[in-house]
């Protein structure tokens, strides 16, 4: 092809994507973009498993540290700052290599963003009409009208506690008379603009499952609670924004509350309970994971339980 190549690089959390997109990169001369919504976080260092500065080779980052945690981050948001930073590296002659897990941005990032109906106040109170139960029966409710409204991919695939999405999922649905979002004029048959060699890492399920709950363990260990002090202490509460609804943020901003609320919550038992909610919700993000990039014809699975200079020869 006479297109510039473009390489991404996923797979599910804890695949080992890190190490094969720097392998990859110090091979063929190419610069890494995240594609993780929670490393565009300052400050969210060990909670996202953020590659250090000392650890990166010499290789350029793009996409990290680039916002406040009180900032939202959206899927239009990446596709703008993910494309300009493509054309960025590819008019320096270097390769851009996307790399992460969020399977909507990269959709998003290959086909083009989509023309979504505009958040309005009218929408935004027709949502509120219908959410009107209880703030316990708000997620079930919201979710039950997703479905309702002709979207159950997209019911089943939103994250418990992210209400900032389950609203503006339902203004969209509501706005597009109930048309799912994986088919709002993303045109995937359409000419593509760059020559995107798309793979996905991937390793035994239960391979990822011990990988998964060793590295929530070591998050913990390694200052995720700190961390997640640290989001309290600026006003943050646990649904409030991107940031504090991630996995393993969003638990540990809940037991830290409850903590602070009463002293008698901090027990060896419930530290062990908050790592095993994590390791759980990790797990589910896994699994959805799978399921999203089971369905990307683009996209070439790539067994990634081998050393990263095994995985950059199977690649190129």
């Amino acid at each position: 092809s006479n297109k510039p190549q473009v390489i991404i690089l996923t797979g599910p959390t804890a695949v080992g994507k890190t190490n094969a997109a720097l392998a990859l990169a110090e091979r063929i001369g190419g610069e890494i973009i995240s594609a993780d919504s929670v490393q565009v976080y300052s400050g969210l260092d060990v909670g996202s498993d953020k590659i250090l500065l000392a650890e990166r080779r010499g290789i350029p980052h793009h996409l990290l540290d680039i916002l406040s945690p009180k900032e939202e981050f959206s899927a239009g948001d990446f596709y703008t700052l993910a494309r300009t930073a493509t054309a960025d590296i590819l008019q320096r002659g270097k390769v851009p290599i996307v790399a992460g897990g969020t399977g909507f941005y990269l959709r998003w990032f290959i086909h083009g963003k989509p023309q979504t109906p505009v958040s309005t106040a009218q929408t935004a109170k027709e949502v509120e009409a219908l959410l009107e139960q209880v703030s316990e029966e708000r997620w079930e409710v919201g979710i039950a009208k997703i479905a309702a409204l002709g979207d159950p991919a997209s019911a089943e695939r939103e994250v418990p506690g992210n209400y900032y999405r389950l609203n503006r999922v339902l203004e969209i649905l509501l706005g597009t008379g109930g048309r799912p979002l994986a088919e709002l004029n993303l045109d995937t048959g359409a000419p593509l603009d760059y020559d995107f060699r798309c793979f996905f890492l991937n390793r035994p399920r239960l391979e990822l499952y011990r990988r998964i709950d060793a590295r929530c363990e070591e998050m913990v260990v390694g200052g995720l609670l700190q961390e997640a002090a640290w989001l309290l202490d600026q006003g943050l509460t646990p649904d409030e924004k991107c940031a504090a609804r991630a996995i393993g943020y969003r638990q540990a901003m809940e037991f830290l509350i409850r903590c602070r609320a009463d002293a008698a919550h901090i027990t060896g038992d419930n530290l062990v309970q908050m790592v095993r909610d994590i390791q759980r919700a990790s797990r589910n993000l896994c699994h959805r994971q799978l399921s999203w990039f089971r369905d990307e014809p683009l996209f070439r699975w790539v067994e990634a339980g081998r050393e990263p200079a095994d995985i950059v020869d199977d690649i190129i």
